[in-house]
């Protein structure tokens, strides 16, 4: 392959549908520009920190499929939201006056997050979760506080007036913990100045000098007890840390009470983006089985017990990375209907918002519908 032709030859059919003003070509032409420019790095000699779809020919071929796609008039990437050149990843959602928000992880095509930090919390607005307005980012790094290298996974639970963001600050040594921000309107956030607020307990083998689990906060209220759920690992004697959700209990945000760690028998790589919800009277626990996809367990209440009730989004691609499975889901209620949304890590880093309806059986299960668009 002449990769100099190839690339030159990508770059200026795109020349074509650079000048548009709708949204959907803005957002392919984004992320074909992107896969181009990064296939031109690699191949000038740039190393990639990560291994997983992120190379040359890969990222030439994603670009040749979206651009191959505008020239036949058609929009790949419909029903899959994100700003231009953004990886949207986790992320949450709160309605307030009738507006449905979004607070999402602002990672990049084309690279992993250690090669391009996911230092910025995003934020958009829509009144028919399908149209997007992006908004200034409510909440980056500082070098004063804990998530001084980046910042994950928000939650924002209002109470009192108050609106409550649970983030994953990671410092410098990809340590995560639990930490807090507030805000009166949803457009302004202030970290609190004592982050974080969670750290798990000596079981876990927690240091904040190396890689420690702990991530993708979720938050509920439930018989005036906020209960946080959190993605943790625990230490095993016999091989490597095995994934696990704590469940965590607090009555002002703030001091933080551990209740306890569930694990899912079938889940043996990582047990993401945990996200509880009551239904009836049934309590229902989605998660992210890496490897596998989004999952979902039930039990009686917020502490569970929980019993697997299997996949609702399985992989959808043959990949050695098992976060390319859908992924980070939440769901919600919103004009009067259910919504479960899921993310999915394609290879060469290209990730997207997909919303799709869903349905509660008589039966205690859940069933996934069409995906808006």
């Amino acid at each position: 392959m002449d990769f100099r032709k190839e690339y030159r030859s990508r770059m200026s059919r795109l020349g074509a549908f650079r000048t548009s003003e709708e949204f959907e070509i803005q957002k392919t032409v984004a992320a074909i520009d992107t896969l181009l420019r990064r296939a031109d790095d690699l191949y000038r000699g740039a190393r990639p920190e990560s291994c997983f779809g992120i190379d040359v020919d890969n990222l030439l071929a994603r670009a040749e499929a979206h651009l191959a796609a505008l020239e036949r008039g058609e929009h790949p990437l419909a029903g899959r939201f994100t700003e231009p050149g953004v990886a949207f990843v986790d992320h949450c959602f709160i309605e307030h006056k009738g507006v449905m928000h979004v607070f999402y992880n602002r990672s990049w095509v084309g690279y992993d997050w250690p090669e391009r930090y996911t230092d910025t919390i995003g934020h958009a607005t829509s009144t028919d979760l399908v149209h997007w307005e992006i908004h200034t980012p409510v909440l980056a790094v500082s070098p004063t506080d804990f998530g001084a290298y980046q910042v994950w996974s928000p939650a924002v639970i209002e109470d009192g007036g108050k609106f409550y963001m649970l983030y994953t600050g990671v410092n410098e040594n990809v340590a995560q913990a639990a930490c807090l921000a507030v805000s009166d309107d949803l457009y302004h956030f202030e970290k609190y100045p004592n982050n974080p607020v969670y750290v798990p307990g000596a079981w876990s083998n927690w240091d904040p000098s190396r890689w420690s689990d702990c991530r993708d906060s979720f938050c509920l209220k439930h018989e005036g007890v906020f209960y946080q759920y959190v993605y943790v690992s625990i230490p095993q004697a016999d091989g490597p840390n095995a994934p696990a959700t704590g469940i965590i209990s607090s009555t002002d945000m703030i001091h933080w009470k551990e209740e306890g760690i569930v694990r899912m028998p079938s889940c043996t790589h990582a047990a993401e983006s945990p996200f509880v919800i009551q239904h009836g009277k049934n309590w229902y626990l989605f998660y992210t089985n890496c490897g596998k996809g989004t999952s979902y367990a039930t039990g009686p209440s917020p502490l569970g017990p929980w019993e697997e009730q299997g996949l609702l989004f399985g992989a959808r691609t043959d990949s050695p990375d098992p976060a390319h499975v859908p992924s980070c889901a939440e769901v919600f209620q919103y004009k009067g209907k259910w919504y479960i949304s899921v993310c999915e890590r394609l290879p060469g880093w290209e990730q997207y918002l997909e919303i799709y309806e869903l349905f509660w059986n008589e039966d205690g299960s859940v069933r996934v519908g069409e995906l808006l668009r």
